[in-house]
């Protein structure tokens, strides 16, 4: 049976090489976005675009509803943390910034998070109850850096070779989400139902400059976690992975 896989964080239509790029390995694709015309303009057999109101917690429910009466499956889901992009949203320190920044760049990866943990455990419980052999499903939590201002004060010559720098508001969220995404994988990375995966890239990376590089790369890394004779520990899956890198069954990769 097809995997049906969620992209939130990023959201349609910026993700549409990423949504794209996973589609081509055959897994149903569902990606987050914010803007009503571009579920009008969705089309049947390719990606399903599903609204999402980051503030709100009832919408991340939805979100998870959305996908199950779509595909009446949910086994993956990428939460893609682009700092530049958000860098050129937020750019600037303004209260309106701060307020919005925060329900788009914390909260809402916080709100989505807990529902597909609930989610995740559910359906591992039903199958398990049923006596189905279900893999645990996955949570893949990919921040993607770019340098701030203060990477821009050091090294001057980095303002060349991006369109914005991250901000104060932007760099504080970036932090948050890598202190939210170690902190999840610490706490539930040995549990039965769910294989997380932290990944981080930065803007040179190639992969990361092309999604639908990344697409390919990281759908062949959930297929090999899936083949794992035994899923991650949490150990493993608190430890970041270089984008680009071997599986996790060849070892390598790890960042720390």
């Amino acid at each position: 049976m097809e995997k049906t896989i969620l992209i939130a964080g990023k959201d349609l239509p910026d993700s549409l090489d990423l949504a794209d790029g996973i589609l081509m390995s055959g897994r149903n694709v569902v990606a987050t976005t914010s803007k009503s015309s571009v579920i009008k303009n969705s089309i049947d057999g390719e990606v399903v675009p599903i609204l999402w109101n980051k503030m709100s917690p009832v919408s991340a429910q939805s979100v998870i509803l959305d996908c199950e009466n779509k595909f009446r499956r949910l086994d993956e889901a990428i939460l893609v943390f682009d700092e530049l992009l958000f860098a050129e949203k937020f750019d600037g320190l303004s209260l309106e910034n701060s307020s919005k920044g925060i329900d788009e760049m914390i909260l809402g990866y916080q709100y989505l998070t807990q529902e597909l943990l609930s989610k995740y455990e559910k359906r591992y419980n039903l199958g398990y109850s049923n006596y189905d052999q279900i893999k645990p499903a996955k949570l893949v939590m990919y921040y993607k850096s770019s340098p701030s201002e203060i990477d821009v004060l050091k090294t001057n010559s980095l303002r060349n070779t991006i369109s914005c720098a991250a901000g104060p508001i932007v760099s504080a969220a970036s932090s948050a989400f890598v202190s939210f995404a170690e902190n999840i994988a610490a706490v539930f990375g040995s549990r039965d139902f769910v294989n997380i995966v932290l990944v981080k890239g930065d803007y040179s990376n190639e992969i990361c400059k092309n999604e639908r590089s990344f697409a390919t790369w990281i759908c062949n890394y959930m297929d090999e976690v899936d083949s794992l004779k035994t899923k991650l520990t949490s150990k493993q899956s608190s430890a970041w992975v270089k984008v680009g890198s071997k599986g996790p069954s060849s070892g390598f990769g790890f960042l720390r």
